[in-house]
């Protein structure tokens, strides 16, 4: 206990007096003496040493972390983050934030290894841990980041999308014009815009006669709000523009309001409606695949059509070339892997 400027007064009334400062607050202590001026604050000293410190729960420091971080991430970006502090809630909520060890963290984030979480869930969350304890520091409660310095935790090793199988893509062919979200599942397809983007594409973002579209917004939603709302792509390299072949030009609906929203001519839809419109299509058609894979199966085309890397990067709106490399490679061990087996059903069928 630190003890500062003490200062002894002798009253008017013959007692003694004894100021001191103890933990920033001025105290004064009387007594007939200089002894027994110190004993009470002594004893003072004792009862505050005997009280347990207050201590602030992980809780209370991830609830104002959030607070503030909710406001500046893109509404793509607060689900996976809020799903993530909810986990380090659920772990760490009750502990003293100060308390808190890097082995505990690594023995938690080890755990989602050992239960197959990939390693983009195992990132993420390690990376709202340093965030929250960065908020920590800033209030003065710990010393140091127990993140800070962490090894890096593996995760499942990262599967490879798949393309929508092709009997998913016969029937997209076969009821191509019978809804707005059969046009739309049928442009994912062969353009490989996201759903997102998909769903903001407007009027005025077609150019018939160069046969092209120009994606510049995306739909998204919050967490907490199924409302639409209107926003750049994530990176600059999703605004783009993607050819439109003569088969997605003659789908494509027609409207004499520029700011007309292709798919949804109502209007922005709600993430419900959103949903429920492809889920509803999905299941008449006995579809399972994603908008995902309508994008994986997009990149095919473009594998098969002899598109460049570099070239199908850009309308893919991939932000990195490695990313584009990663399927083109997994598609050229699949080419490998189908030319090998219709050489060994050649040998076969001969002998």
């Amino acid at each position: 206990m630190k003890k500062l400027k003490t200062k002894y007064t002798l009253r008017k009334d013959g007692r003694i007096m004894m100021r001191q400062t103890i933990n920033g607050k001025r105290v004064s202590f009387y007594g007939s003496s200089d002894r027994e001026c110190e004993d009470k604050r002594d004893a003072y000293i004792a009862e505050l040493n005997s009280k347990p410190e207050p201590f602030i729960p992980f809780k209370t420091v991830s609830d104002t972390w959030w607070d503030k971080r909710e406001k500046t991430i893109s509404p793509n970006t607060v689900g996976g983050y809020k799903t993530a502090m909810q986990r380090c809630d659920e772990e760490f909520g009750k502990q003293p934030i100060d308390k808190i060890t890097m082995q505990q963290i690594i023995v938690f984030l080890q755990s989602f290894a050992i239960k197959g979480y990939s390693q983009k869930v195992i990132s993420n969350t390690k990376c709202v841990l340093h965030q929250i304890f960065d908020e920590a520091l800033l209030q003065g409660l710990i010393l140091a980041n127990p993140c800070t310095g962490m090894p890096v935790i593996k995760g499942a090793p990262k599967k490879p999308r798949q393309a929508a199988p092709e009997t998913d893509i016969e029937k997209i062919e076969a009821s191509k014009t019978e809804s707005l979200a059969a046009r739309m599942s049928y442009f994912m397809l062969y353009t490989g815009a996201r759903r997102g983007e998909a769903a903001a594409l407007q009027q005025k973002n077609i150019n018939r006669e160069k046969h092209v579209a120009y994606i510049v917004q995306s739909v998204a939603y919050g967490s907490s709000s199924r409302k639409p709302i209107l926003k750049k792509p994530k990176t600059e390299a999703g605004v783009r523009t993607i050819e439109l072949p003569d088969n997605v030009l003659e789908i494509l609906p027609l409207y004499e309001d520029d700011e007309t929203y292709i798919f949804f001519p109502a209007g922005l839809p709600t993430k419900t409606e959103l949903e429920t419109g492809l889920r509803n299509y999905q299941a008449d058609h006995g579809l399972q695949s994603t908008a995902h894979q309508l994008r994986h199966s997009y990149a095919s085309i473009l594998y098969s059509a002899g598109i460049d890397v570099k070239s199908a990067q850009y309308l893919l709106g991939h932000s990195t070339i490695a990313m584009t490399q990663d399927v083109y490679t997994h598609l050229s061990e699949a080419k490998k892997t189908d030319v090998r087996d219709q050489l060994n059903n050649f040998i076969k069928a001969k002998k």
